[in-house]
Formats: C-alpha cells, structure tokens, sequence
C-alpha cells in the first residue's frame, strides 16, 4: 500500500553508511582474534560491578507526596489563557461553548 504522505528529498538522497564498532577508552586492550566479542563481555562485567545510587525513601517504606495540589499550576496548565495559546486548547473552548458551559476553564 501507497502512503499519501510524501517523503523529503533531502532523506532520500541521503547516503546510507555502515556502522563501525565504536571502542571504549576504559576497556582494556584485547587480542585481536575477537575484539568486539571480549569488548561486549568486559563492558557486561563492568556493567553488573556498578551499584545503584542509594535512596532512603525506599529503602525505609516511607509513602511519598505526589499529590500537591497548586491553584497557581493548575491555572498555568489548564486556565483559559493557557488553552488560547495553542490550536488544541482553542478547539476545547469551542467544544466547550457549543456544549453550553457555564465555566470555559479555571
């Protein structure tokens, strides 16, 4: 099947390149009979050595507060000048009008 939308030039004549292994600087030096098979396996190793960064909340069970409520944020996010800035939140005054809301937004 066709697709309607048009592809751009400039990605269409664009070369395709081969990918090159890339090398890390912290690996050491290896044989090079199996270079970027000892270089994966290393990194692995290296990989599971690293611990995580320690976080007391949840490591004590301790409930955090996601929910904090701001009358200030809640007109940035969703008042009636935040959704006439862009084509959506114009679109939702509209719906919201023909609709027969007494309130447009906060």
């Amino acid at each position: 099947m066709i697709s309607s939308r048009p592809f751009s030039s400039a990605l269409l004549s664009a070369p395709v390149r081969p990918q090159q292994p890339q090398t890390f600087s912290r690996l050491p030096s290896t044989s090079t009979s199996t270079p970027t098979t000892l270089s994966v396996s290393s990194l692995l190793s290296q990989q599971s050595q690293q611990s995580r960064t320690f976080s007391a909340t949840a490591s004590l069970g301790v409930k955090r507060n996601t929910f904090r409520p701001s009358r200030r944020v809640q007109k940035r996010r969703s008042g009636f000048l935040a959704r006439n800035k862009d084509r959506k939140g114009r679109l939702t005054l509209i719906r919201r009008r023909l609709k027969g809301r007494k309130a447009m937004s906060w």
